[in-house]
């Protein structure tokens, strides 16, 4: 008889378990679109901060903006926009692309197409993380060819342009 007890509750607890499982998978789809929809319309479309090279004093102000912010297959977002570096009085536009993992906010930037300063290295990303709550970007270039590095510190504000970060 007890025999019996155990494997009634057995069967029980496992079909238990395989629907806790089933049901998971179910609404997990539902938390990520929610999370994807939460993502790609609350995150701010200007950011503004600076960047240095690892060994450098010289700091370079910058300003991203993204025009469009677009959720990919999977746990990706795209935001993609343009961007102004200014060092000396001189300024750098450039194109901006960044790629956000959803699951843990782990960000990448590539940057393309500077015009105005002809040595200005679009050849790596910048790779970091976003705040949870989206107004904060750290991230480390790294440059593709010779692996010199960088450090980029971005804010959140909600009016700029692609014009350097002094004149904003």
């Amino acid at each position: 008889m007890r025999w019996l007890v155990k494997q009634s509750l057995a069967g029980l607890l496992s079909r238990i378990g395989v629907a806790i499982a089933a049901a998971s998978l179910l609404f997990a789809p539902v938390v990520l679109a929610a999370e994807m929809k939460d993502l790609t319309q609350n995150i701010p479309r200007g950011y503004f901060g600076e960047f240095r090279w690892d060994g450098d004093k010289t700091l370079q102000n910058v300003v991203v903006t993204f025009d469009s912010v677009t959720a990919l297959k999977g746990d990706k977002v795209e935001a993609l926009g343009c961007g102004a570096y200014e060092i000396d009085r001189r300024v750098t536009k450039i194109k901006v692309r960044m790629l956000v993992r959803l699951s843990d906010l782990q960000v990448e930037i590539f940057e393309a197409s500077p015009e105005g300063n002809s040595l200005f290295e679009t050849g790596g990303s910048h790779r970091g993380t976003l705040s949870k709550d989206f107004q904060q970007i750290e991230a480390q270039w790294v440059t593709t060819a010779g692996g010199q590095k960088g450090r980029l510190h971005l804010h959140a504000s909600s009016s700029l342009t692609c014009a350097p970060a002094a004149s904003t």
